[in-house]
């Protein structure tokens, strides 16, 4: 006859050995799943947009010794370097600043599909101060900030904030100037 302290033993090693191989279970499926979520990620691993500024032009409105109120046109090439996944602009905003004065247009949103350059021309309208008197030209600062969405087929990712900056641009009043290409800085 067995005693009742070997069943009792018995059924408690039954438990916690279910219980330990649905947890081993468990935990293995976590790690396949997210060994295939790194794997897809490494696979299509989504590049940021490249943007080239092309052309920029000053239209004086009207300008004093200490003040110049114009417009400012910008031409920007945006290209998307990603083989598959295409890359949605849900809001992009153009700002110029200029000696810590900021002035802003909003860009429609867009989408850029793979391997696929779309150019872009916005224009702001400002009103700039001469600390030191009129010059002929100006040295504005221009930055976009966008929100952006990876698509690949049917799969979206969550918007993300990009900053890009634009540096060394210098423009002529009441002139069209074309850069050799300037690219601008992407910032996740």
């Amino acid at each position: 006859m067995r005693s009742t302290t070997t069943t009792t033993t018995h059924g408690i090693t039954k438990r916690t050995r279910l219980i330990r191989v649905l947890g081993r279970s468990l935990l293995g499926v976590i790690f396949l799943v997210a060994l295939g979520m790194i794997i897809c990620w490494l696979v299509v691993i989504p590049k940021s947009p490249r943007l080239i500024v092309e052309t920029g032009k000053v239209i004086a409105h009207s300008s004093t010794i200490s003040m110049l109120n114009a417009t400012i046109a910008f031409t920007v090439k945006s290209y998307n370097p990603n083989k598959r996944a295409s890359i949605h602009m849900d809001y992009m905003r153009m700002i110029v600043d200029n000696m810590g004065v900021r002035f802003s247009s909003a860009i429609p949103s867009f989408t850029l599909t793979p391997r696929n350059q779309t150019v872009l021309s916005s224009a702001v309208q400002v009103n700039f101060e001469y600390p030191f008197g009129y010059t002929e030209e100006i040295n504005p600062e221009l930055q976009f900030s966008a929100e952006v969405s990876y698509s690949i087929k049917k799969w979206m990712s969550k918007p993300r904030l990009l900053e890009i900056y634009c540096n060394h641009i210098l423009l002529k009043i009441n002139d069209s100037t074309a850069f050799d290409n300037t690219k601008c800085k992407v910032d996740f």
